[in-house]
């Protein structure tokens, strides 16, 4: 028989077989996954071997191995690849003290992401990096140990038991629930105590390890031990003299031998290059590739050392093939548990439906979220809730009040995002009359000129419109979009498929729309050449080569008028940058506030929402101060004058010290960053159809003053409500609601080695409501730097007026270990221990002392 007739005749006996599905080994979905990837990790080269361990991998051909972008974000949605439901911000997250919730949020969020990965072929149609829907950098689970952290808002706050499980209960649905397939890849971030912004990329973090293990280090252990989180990202600063890049016994004896991780390490964006030019840990850039790699770094976030130096080091004997074959592996696993070597029909997650993204339920989803999210900070004579029925006219004013702040690491939604003022109007109807006075910026340095005060000609919308150009000459056809504003800065900010490395020139074009009359100053931040147009006259031509500098210009402008401007911006290397900036005028004449005033007097209720944005926190940006702008307090002052029935909401990402509006103002809520149904949450609060449950998930100070210098990293040294012995303007785990709950008795058994906890609650106030029971306990025999107290179980439970419910907590005895600093070991110290239950760590409504043998 001639080879063609053989071939037809199988063809015609065996019509299902598939040729290229057998090809290779690795493709056989019936072999162990272990089997799978040894196999193709012995067809590839080294060099095949390396370009898999950038997170922008490219595709190998020969051996039918498709490109794969690592880099995503999902903190609260999926941030790149499209249009997604925007969940409330992290810390948002973490003010529901309801895990079972955040794991229905998770699960939405991956949902989204493999939708959006089935819609474009699999994936294959995705061209952006780190912009793929498989792996995400999320979620941040660094403690929260400063307000002034910038970074605040991406976490789940202060406490270790409190983020540990929110953290894993985030990781677990992401990851998905099949036994064979990853649903995504959820990498916890950034290991470990990356806690400031200032120098972040060469700090030197030193830490006890007895704060590691007891505060720094829970979350991720439970992250990897209780969900099995299948990637870690480690942290660009160091820990006691070593950068957690290179860090052996933090990736390998740690997370690797002592927990049990079987997954893969990716460095944050760039940080291997900084072991030789911020840290100076190594002299070359091949033996940062060697360092990092023997420690226990898999991936690299970026293109420079693994990218090209890795393969260099092994050449010069610096590196061994086995090394270089351990981190492959590792990265190839986790594509084979996604099943992206597989065909599709065994896999239930290429079956989610694009109808998934934006869909009703996960809208419904993000109103319960942000509902659940919002604390009431206070509520005096009871102001709130608002009877609709008693007001004819309520003035809506304030910063944020027509905003919708999102916060970082934030996609777009896929619905029109509803505003706190859309949401007021929407639940007022025709009943009463809503008067909106729009903010009038007062006077501070150069910020960045937000989009409210941008338009363009693209979509009339907010925003300045954006061409990315990949050479230095504005030539080409670029990428374009709509930035709400221009922050060209990719050291600081998170990887973006539109300014990555790749593109070299930039132009935004559009309109500035000042809301105050004067004199402004217009100003570029850039490192490399600029030119900027005002109303089509060149004032600024700095189109070469130069330094770091900021150029400024005068421009007389009236409020509500349009004026035209246009930026170009060419990057020659280097730390690249390219920031609009403005400084607006001083309110001189003391009649900026005149219009809101009036609205104020002329009303029964003001409404004022303030807070702030990325202007003042986020990545690369610590706060300075824990006090709103000086010009929201000398607002609200006048406000208040004018009406005492004033209610502030606060916009925020984390504390504030907002000492005089605690003093003055009656109702205060606090909504976080609430998402893409925040304005419909917030309204559902103010005026009873939502009873506030939301606790705070950190302490709110009541001064800078109050906090340990920021490069103190020892907990004990005053830091969290564990150890903070002053007074807190709210405490942790506090929030109040409509309605009154009773605590009773409360009882303590021993069984065996646990002890099991019971206490009866009871809502004996007027409005259904829902109540956050927070155990805490402290330890009595002589430990050292023993904690005030500390949070070791809590339940969100959901009550009707009049009703009762027991609940009931099971504490081991390894849950009330400690880290021994002579013997190095967990130690449980036998003598009485005090457990406490109650609203907040300060609100403590029961309390037990028991012997524990």
């Amino acid at each position: 028989m001639t080879l063609k007739k053989l071939i037809l005749f199988v063809l015609i006996v065996f019509p299902a077989v598939s040729f290229t599905q057998t090809q290779y080994r690795f493709q056989n979905q019936d072999l162990p996954i272990e089997t799978r990837v040894n196999d193709l990790l012995g067809r590839l080269t080294i060099e095949e071997k390396v370009s898999m361990l950038i997170s922008t991998a490219e595709a190998i051909p020969r051996l039918e191995v498709d490109k794969y972008y690592h880099g995503n974000e999902a903190l609260h949605g999926v941030v790149k690849g499209g249009r997604f439901t925007v969940f409330p911000q992290a810390i948002a997250l973490s003010a529901t003290w309801n895990p079972d919730l955040i794991y229905k949020v998770s699960s939405a969020i991956s949902d989204e992401a493999r939708a959006k990965w089935n819609f474009y072929n699999q994936g294959k149609d995705q061209k952006n990096v780190y912009s793929d829907l498989l792996s995400f950098w999320s979620p941040t689970i660094n403690m929260a140990r400063d307000p002034r952290w910038g970074r605040t808002p991406e976490t789940y706050g202060e406490d270790p038991y409190l983020t540990s499980r929110i953290g894993v209960s985030f990781v677990k649905g992401l990851q998905g629930n099949d036994e064979k397939y990853l649903k995504v890849v959820s990498t916890p971030k950034h290991f470990v105590a990356n806690n400031q912004e200032e120098n972040r990329f060469a700090y030197n973090a030193s830490i006890s390890e007895k704060s590691l293990r007891e505060y720094y280090f829970p979350a991720y252990r439970a992250t990897v031990q209780e969900a099995n989180a299948q990637s870690i990202m480690s942290a660009y600063n160091a820990i006691n003299g070593v950068p957690s890049t290179a860090n052996n016994w933090l990736l390998n004896t740690v997370l690797r031998d002592e927990w049990g991780f079987k997954g893969y390490v990716v460095s944050d964006c760039g940080a291997p290059s900084y072991l030789v030019k911020s840290h100076r840990f190594v002299d070359t850039k091949e033996q940062a590739a060697k360092v990092a790699l023997e420690a226990g770094l898999d991936l690299e976030c970026g293109n420079d050392i693994y990218a090209n130096h890795l393969l260099t080091a092994y050449k010069e004997g610096l590196v061994s093939r086995a090394s270089i074959d351990k981190a492959t592996e590792r990265i190839l696993t986790a594509r084979f548990k996604l099943g992206i070597f597989d065909s599709t029909e065994n896999n239930p997650y290429t079956k989610i439906s694009p109808d998934v993204i934006g869909s009703k339920e996960h809208q419904d989803l993000a109103l319960e979220t942000s509902r659940q999210s919002i604390v009431l900070l206070k509520n005096e004579n009871k102001t709130l809730p608002l009877d609709i029925d008693n007001i004819k006219k309520i003035a809506v004013v304030g910063f944020n009040a027509n905003q919708v702040v999102f916060g970082d690491y934030s996609g777009l939604p896929v619905i029109k995002p509803i505003s706190p003022l859309e949401g007021i109007i929407n639940k007022v109807g025709d009943q009463a009359e809503v008067t909106y006075v729009k903010w009038k910026t007062a006077a501070r340095n150069l910020n960045f000129i937000e989009a409210e005060h941008l338009r363009n000609d693209f979509n009339n919308e907010k925003g300045l419109y954006a061409e990315y150009y990949d050479d230095k000459f504005l030539e080409g056809t670029p990428q374009t979009r709509v930035d709400n504003e221009v922050n060209f800065d990719p050291v600081n900010n998170p990887p973006d498929p539109y300014t990555n490395y790749r593109h070299k020139s930039m132009r935004w074009t559009g309109y500035i729309t000042p809301n105050v009359t004067g004199a402004y100053k217009i100003g570029v931040n850039s490192d490399d050449g600029i030119r900027l147009w005002l109303n089509n006259e060149l004032v600024v031509d700095e189109w070469h080569n130069r330094g770091a500098t900021t150029n400024q210009v005068e421009i007389s402008m009236e409020a509500g008028k349009k004026y035209a401007i246009k930026l170009e911006y060419f990057d020659n290397g280097g730390d690249a940058i390219c920031q609009l900036l403005w400084e607006v005028p001083d309110n001189k004449s003391g009649d900026l506030y005149e219009e809101d005033i009036q609205a104020a007097k002329t009303s029964d209720y003001v409404i004022a929402v303030m807070g702030i944005n990325k202007t003042i926190e986020k990545e690369g940006k610590d706060r300075e101060s824990l006090e709103l702008p000086e010009d929201q307090i000398n607002y609200l002052k006048d406000i208040y004058a004018a009406n005492k029935n004033t209610i502030v909401v606060l916009v925020a990402g984390s504390s504030l010290a907002i000492n005089w509006i605690d003093e003055n103002i009656p109702a205060i809520v606090d909504v976080w960053y609430p998402g893409e149904a925040g304005g419909t949450a917030i309204a559902d609060v103010l005026f009873g159809d939502y009873n506030p449950a939301g606790r705070l998930p950190f302490t709110f100070y009541k001064s800078v003053s109050d906090l340990p210098p920021m490069d103190d990293y020892e907990i004990s040294n005053g830091r969290t409500y564990m150890y903070f012995e002053g007074e807190a303007l709210y405490p942790f785990g506090y929030g109040l609601s409509y309605t009154k709950f009773d605590y009773s008795d409360f009882k303590v058994k021993r069984k065996a080695d646990k002890l099991i906890l019971s206490a009866t609650i009871k809502n004996s106030g007027k409005f259904k409501g829902d109540e956050v029971a927070q155990l805490y306990y402290k330890a009595n025999p002589a430990l050292e730097k023993k904690p005030l107290k500390k949070l070791i179980r809590f339940k969100r439970i959901s009550l009707n007026k009049g009703k009762s419910e027991k609940i009931q907590f099971e504490v081991f005895k390894k849950d009330l270990q400690f880290w021994n600093e002579k013997t190095k070991q967990w130690t449980f110290e036998k003598g009485e221990y005090e457990f406490m239950i109650g609203a907040s760590s300060e609100d403590i409504r029961l309390k037990k002392t028991t012997l524990i043998p």
